[in-house]
């Protein structure tokens, strides 16, 4: 894992603290643990100001597949904030109709087949796929927020990003473990 922890390190300790914040808990300093939840959203946050939108879009729809008490954790931490000029909105458990609309789609604890399929309907979509999974990213996902001992690590796979249409910031990609899809890695 790159341990390069720069301005985009501290910024998205600091989001982690605001989100704790938000939500009424104890700062991460002071809690026996932080929210690994809250934690979850503030990267999230972060990487949609690290990933380049289309100028027309206003709002960056964020679709949550997942458990439901985990999702209104999300819904409740970043709809209605604003991430440069954007607006968040997080749909839990998004119809087929609101997936297509999304700009990113969070998978949470999803089974690898389950994940799969997944990203099978979404390989046509211009969107920013995150995963909780190193095998989320192998199957073709864009990001995974892998947890650590007691920290998340980022891992991006390139080649699902170009498929996507995603452009991530070198400031993340600095800060990720750059993973290939198990594809790739056959061949």
């Amino acid at each position: 894992m790159n341990r390069k922890f720069g301005a985009i390190g501290r910024t998205l300790w600091a989001l982690a603290l605001a989100c704790s914040a938000i939500a009424g808990a104890k700062p991460a300093c002071c809690a026996p643990q932080r929210d690994e939840r809250e934690v979850r959203s503030a990267y999230v946050f972060n990487l949609v100001k690290y990933v380049e939108w289309p100028p027309s879009r206003n709002e960056i729809l964020i679709g949550y597949i997942g458990d439901a008490e985990s999702g209104a954790v999300m819904q409740k931490l970043l709809s209605g904030r604003n991430s440069d000029e954007h607006t968040l909105r997080v749909v839990v458990m998004p119809t087929e109709e609101e997936l297509t609309k999304c700009s990113v789609v969070y998978v949470a604890d999803a089974k690898q087949a389950e994940s799969r399929k997944l990203l099978d309907r979404l390989k046509e979509v211009k969107v920013l796929t995150i995963g909780e999974s190193e095998a989320f990213v192998r199957d073709g996902g864009v990001v995974a927020l892998i947890k650590a001992d007691d920290h998340i690590q980022i891992q991006v796979n390139l080649e699902a990003a170009q498929r996507a249409g995603v452009r991530i910031s070198s400031r993340v990609l600095n800060l990720a473990t750059i993973v290939h899809s198990a594809q790739n890695e056959r061949n």
